[in-house]
């Protein structure tokens, strides 16, 4: 007998590409490269399968020039720029298609199509320079880049009133990324002391320059992304303060009818200053899960038998939202709180920062800045010192060592580990510091 339950399903999709390169070198000193791919996805619908991605490069080694020849201490000067776009096309097979489905006799729609669908693309331009002084000995690369990625894959809900569907996927956004790059490194090996010296730092700008129609804002549990803002800002009320009697709660809330606000809790910035606190007029943006700058510096040494490393890396203007600060201090339930809250408000004037106790809502409920916290941070990663000793009997080499990992943070962040990425930090798990010992032998 036929057992009409039985079902199943099955998809496919295919990615056919052709790649062509070309490049040319004049006397070691004028470099070019052009690379050309053309990429064909069953992802897309037939008039769209195609996106050409192109590419180009080019270099001029100028310290080869016969005008710097007699600058002894220039090893070597090159300027460099490229510009090319890159494709992305990781969407749901059939996407482009109309969805639609039958039950008990009735047709519906499920999901409306798109066969204007094509390609996400990412266009990028840099320029640099690479520069090496005193037989290499210093060496400095700056580079500048601006990627616009435009034609963003994202789903857009449709309109109510066209029924009960699912996204539809649209090319619906452009963002902006750009800023500045710069690496310096110093060795010295002439002499029995050896030691290399790297730094690097890096500047990001971010910004959401286009979204479609019915697309103007992208809404998180958090953030928010919109047109003019780094992607998934943090958007909420803003903390003005603690109220600290009822009659300045009566002032600030002039327009609230029997403000439920009490002395202690927190006071809000009233944007549009009409003496209510509302989400469609008091809600901004209070920060930023991307970092300015990005930085790092490792030292490498060796002395005889000795030899002694270590690497600092940090981030400097990122926020992140600390939802572990809101359980474990402005909780309305009956937690164990940390000794943060020994500050807490107890009377007027006690304090402007941190609102009183209460199994009640503080106004902690709301998603403000008070949680969004600076995350910047400096930190020691790892540091080692060894000792090698050889020409030991059936021993090639043998090395003792003590090394640390993340032995020293230096940052205001208050959640467990500023260097966590997520959006809403709720406790994420600390890098733990560690001390080992080791023993390296070469037989």
């Amino acid at each position: 007998e036929l057992d009409i339950w039985n079902s199943g399903s099955a998809s496919e999709w295919a990615l056919f590409s052709y790649f062509g390169s070309a490049s040319y070198s004049f006397d070691n000193k004028y470099l070019i490269t052009a690379n050309l791919r053309a990429d064909a996805s069953s992802r897309f619908a037939e008039n769209n399968q195609w996106g050409y991605f192109p590419s180009v490069s080019a270099g001029w080694k100028i310290s080869d020039e016969a005008f710097l020849s007699d600058v002894d201490w220039l090893s070597n000067l090159k300027f460099r720029a490229s510009w090319g776009i890159l494709g992305n096309q990781e969407i749901d097979n059939y996407t482009y298609l109309t969805l639609i489905s039958q039950e008990n006799g009735i047709v519906k729609t499920n999901r409306f199509g798109n066969p204007d669908l094509k390609w996400e693309s990412s266009e990028q331009t840099n320029f640099g320079v690479d520069l090496g002084l005193f037989q290499n000995k210093l060496n400095i690369t700056a580079e500048y880049f601006n990627k616009y990625t435009s034609d963003i894959l994202l789903p857009i809900s449709l309109p109510s009133i066209v029924g009960n569907v699912q996204p539809t996927i649209l090319n619906a956004g452009e963002v902006r990324n750009k800023g500045f790059e710069l690496s310096v490194n110093y060795q010295n090996s002439d002499k029995e002391f050896k030691y290399s010296i790297n730094a690097n730092l890096a500047a990001l700008d971010n910004e959401v320059e286009k979204l479609h129609p019915n697309l103007p804002n992208i809404v998180g549990q958090v953030t928010r992304t919109t047109v003019g803002q780094p992607l998934n800002a943090y958007y909420g009320y803003r903390m003005e303060g603690i109220y600290q009697n009822q009659a300045e709660i009566d002032q600030h809330l002039s327009g609230t009818p029997n403000p439920s606000a009490k002395p202690g809790d927190i006071r809000f910035k009233d944007l549009n200053g009409d003496g209510v606190i509302s989400a469609d007029n008091d809600r901004e943006f209070i920060g930023s899960p991307i970092p300015d700058l990005t930085f790092g510096l490792v030292f490498n040494s060796s002395y005889k038998g000795w030899d002694f490393s270590f690497l600092f890396q940090g981030v400097e203007g990122v926020d992140r939202y600390n939802d572990g600060k809101k359980i474990v201090d402005y909780d309305t339930r009956p937690f164990n709180f940390t000794t943060a809250i020994l500050n807490a408000w107890d009377g007027e004037n006690s304090t402007n920062s941190v609102p009183r106790v209460a199994f009640e809502d503080n106004g902690s409920s709301r998603i403000s800045s008070i949680f969004v916290e600076d995350a910047s941070y400096i930190r020691l990663k790892n540091i080692e010192l060894g000792y090698t000793l050889k020409d030991i009997s059936g021993i090639n080499a043998l090395r003792l060592y003590i090394s640390g990992q993340n032995l020293w943070t230096s940052t205001d962040y208050t959640g467990l580990d500023p260097e966590t990425t997520d959006l809403i930090d709720k406790g994420t798990y600390p890098s733990s510091a560690s001390v080992l010992l080791g023993l390296n032998a070469k037989f």
